[in-house]
């Protein structure tokens, strides 16, 4: 599950204008058809901002934009320099709002890229040649190789990289010569600058008629290509000659144009599909140079659906738009609001919940969706967290789909417009007003209890342990068995049931970061505490060391620091008890809110937290042997005043009660916390202990917003 609006940097809704939507020109495009994409703004009062705009409640039915790919600042959901699109069915691409003119069609899989900045390396008839050219510079950048023919044989081109200005391509040229191995791959052909410059040599009916020219100028050694274009709102055939990385460098390719048959004019239209056939070890497939500022709309059946390569492989319903947005290439998906909502609940909550839980969910991220007011430039929302998590037909549920449909519409307003409904995993048992998260007033988020627990369910206890080379860690209850005896401190002592027994670093698996340790049976560990298993609810991060905190805030944060951090104190907490006010060696840590302490300490799950020294009276060896040695402070300090110099590091303090810690070299600091996320607004496990209790999905939404209306748009 994901937290909606996690990371971005709040701003006071008071006075925003609510409700405003970016939307596409129809729900799904009809074959052939690819209409223009207006842009449809609400009031603030949620009525048509000027007439002719669509009613609210029409907008429920329209597309939703997500931009998958697109440079967008710190809002990019992500950039890519190709965009491969796969369709079992075979997919239609056609300019936007150029009607059924020229639509383009494609079996299997396509591929498009900026027609941008780029360096020709190579171009040859030996195919195998051209292969390990292109190989050699993948190992260093994008790179593509293409096919063509040219006075009856077929020849294979390379070009590698995507750079956004001739200087930035002039410099990669510099360094691709210096290249000692490419250099002797390309053997006397001398690699040039290619650009996004032409001239065009006819238009013409259809490819067929346009093949004749495009010959022409290939076998008189001219870089030419088949155009789609867009010219004054009609699809157009035509041939491009040049690639050339500047206007002034189309002198020479107008000179031999001149020598054939044909006439150089200036490209005309506002954008052109650039045909290229793309050339691998086995198969070729089409690849489309994308040139200008029109958008070209790719689309199968109704019923089928395109999958992204470079997003993970995921697949998607609705329609695709290919543009340039700054120069770069953009990917957004066109889908129906209502199928959009079924992918993006799934992906935030489990589809075995209660069916109120998931209706629940659904109202708020209709809700929030219908909100973004366009602030994504070329789209409605991103497909991150930025946005709400989206994942194509990946996370589509019967369930899912049960509670969309059951409250299709329907949305939270309050004093006629839409609010802002965003969410989160766990709030840890009580919500957070949004002044202790990111400051600034609300009129329908509150601190309420909320019952989080549900997530505990079924979760193992863990062993915090230290082994015999002195390492702590984690190992959950299951894995291990006691030996049935103590160590001469006192401490339990247990030992791994198989080989290969990972010790975590935090008491829960975690996938992508790897073990403190791995142990094989019979290997005996000294248990110094027992713990639950980190969850949304109840959490452990750390210890983390001096040098980890100290350079985290100076890198993360405001701090003025003037040495290592050596005490670390919170100095002042929010209505829900979550974290407004820290200090590190007395200093406050400057955070521009207090959400960012979340990031300052290394990814904290919220800002519900302690950070936890103990103070300690006996020390335990990693040996486990009791030192007579008695410490007065904190046991991350790691040297008592009564000793003449530091404990080793590995050392276990014990304080008074028999709580044990792991001493290090220097000091450390553990955080220990509840909840998952911001805080703010409706608690996704939350939601589903109320359902569990019997709430239903409008009692839920209000128990977590308050003086909100939920009206069917």
């Amino acid at each position: 599950m994901t937290t909606t609006y996690r990371n971005v940097i709040r701003r006071t809704v008071t006075g925003a204008v609510a409700g405003t939507l970016l939307l596409g020109g129809a729900a799904m495009l009809p074959a052939g058809g690819f209409p223009a994409a207006p842009i449809v703004a609400f009031a603030d009062n949620g009525q048509p901002a000027k007439a002719g705009a669509q009613s609210p409640e029409q907008s429920v039915s329209q597309p939703i934009r997500v931009a998958l790919f697109a440079d967008l600042g710190s809002r990019s959901p992500g950039q890519t320099p190709q965009v491969t699109l796969n369709s079992t069915v075979g997919l239609q691409i056609g300019a936007r709002g150029a009607g059924t003119s020229g639509a383009l069609r494609a079996d299997g899989t396509i591929r498009f890229s900026a027609d941008d900045y780029k360096i020709k390396l190579y171009e040859s008839k030996n195919k195998a040649a051209a292969m390990a050219v292109l190989k050699q510079a993948e190992a260093n950048n994008t790179a593509v190789m293409t096919e063509f023919s040219r006075r009856g044989a077929t020849f294979y081109a390379v070009h590698a990289g995507s750079y956004p200005t001739e200087k930035a391509a002039g410099q990669a040229l510099e360094r691709t010569m210096a290249d000692q191995a490419l250099m002797e791959l390309v053997q006397d052909y001398k690699p040039a600058l290619a650009g996004p410059n032409y001239l065009q040599a006819g238009t013409y009916s259809s490819e067929k008629e346009a093949a004749s020219a495009l010959k022409t100028l290939l076998d008189a050694d001219i870089d030419a290509y088949l155009v789609t274009m867009l010219d004054n709102g009609k699809s157009r055939v035509a041939v491009w000659a040049g690639q050339a990385a500047s206007a002034a460098d189309l002198g020479g390719t107008k000179q031999k144009i001149a020598s054939t048959s044909l006439t150089a004019v200036t490209p005309q239209g506002e954008g052109a599909l650039i045909h290229m056939k793309e050339a691998g070890e086995a198969k070729t497939i089409m690849h489309y140079r994308v040139n200008g500022d029109a958008k070209w709309m790719v689309s199968a059946s109704t019923s089928s659906t395109i999958q992204v390569t470079e997003r993970y492989g995921r697949a998607y319903r609705g329609d695709m738009e290919i543009s340039l947005h700054k120069d770069k290439l953009a990917l957004v998906n066109e889908v129906p609001l209502e199928q959009y909502l079924v992918s993006v609940v799934g992906g935030e909550v489990y589809a075995e919940w209660p069916q109120d839980a998931l209706k629940a969910q659904a109202v708020a991220a209709r809700t929030f969706a219908l909100f973004q007011n366009g602030k994504f430039e070329i789209a409605n929302v991103v497909d991150t967290t930025l946005s709400q998590a989206y994942f194509g037909v990946e996370k589509e549920h019967d369930n899912i789909r049960k509670a969309v449909e059951a409250t299709a519409g329907e949305v939270l307003m309050q004093d006629g417009k839409l609010i802002e409904a965003i969410f989160h995993s766990n709030a840890g048992g009580k919500t957070a007003d949004p002044s202790e998260i990111w400051g600034g007033e609300y009129g329908y988020f509150q601190v309420v209890d909320s019952p989080d627990e549900g997530v505990l369910e079924g979760k193992k206890s863990w062993f915090q342990v230290i082994l015999p080379d002195g390492k702590s860690g984690y190992v959950r209850e299951d894995v291990v068995r006691p030996v049935n005896r103590n160590n001469e401190a006192g401490f339990e002592q247990v030992t791994a049931i198989e080989d290969g027994t990972n010790v975590r670093p935090i008491p829960a698996i975690q996938s992508n970061v790897a073990p403190v340790a791995k142990v094989n049976q019979g290997t005996e560990m000294t248990v110094i505490d027992t713990v639950p298993e980190s969850t949304e609810m109840n959490w452990i991060r750390g210890p983390y060391t001096s040098s980890q905190i100290t350079a985290w805030l100076k890198d993360r944060t405001k701090t003025e620091l003037t040495g290592p951090v050596t005490s670390l104190e919170i100095t002042e907490r929010g209505p829900s008890g979550r974290v407004t006010k820290v200090e590190a060696n007395g200093v406050p840590v400057g955070v521009s809110y207090p959400d960012n302490f979340r990031s300052a300490f290394g990814g904290l799950p919220s800002t519900l937290f302690d950070i936890v020294p103990a103070g300690t009276d006996a020390v335990v060896g990693a040996d486990g042997k009791l030192k007579e040695t008695k410490l007065a402070g904190s046991a991350a300090q790691g040297s008592g005043s009564g000793s003449s110099s530091p404990l080793p590091a590995g050392s276990v303090a014990v304080d008074g009660k028999g709580k044990a810690e792991v001493l290090s070299k220097e000091p450390s600091f553990l955080f220990v916390g509840r909840g998952n996320g911001h805080g703010v607004g409706m608690s996704q496990w939350g939601a589903k202990g109320l359902a569990d209790q019997g709430y239903d999905y409008e009692a839920i939404l209000k128990y977590y917003y308050k003086n909100v209306d939920l009206v069917k748009r």
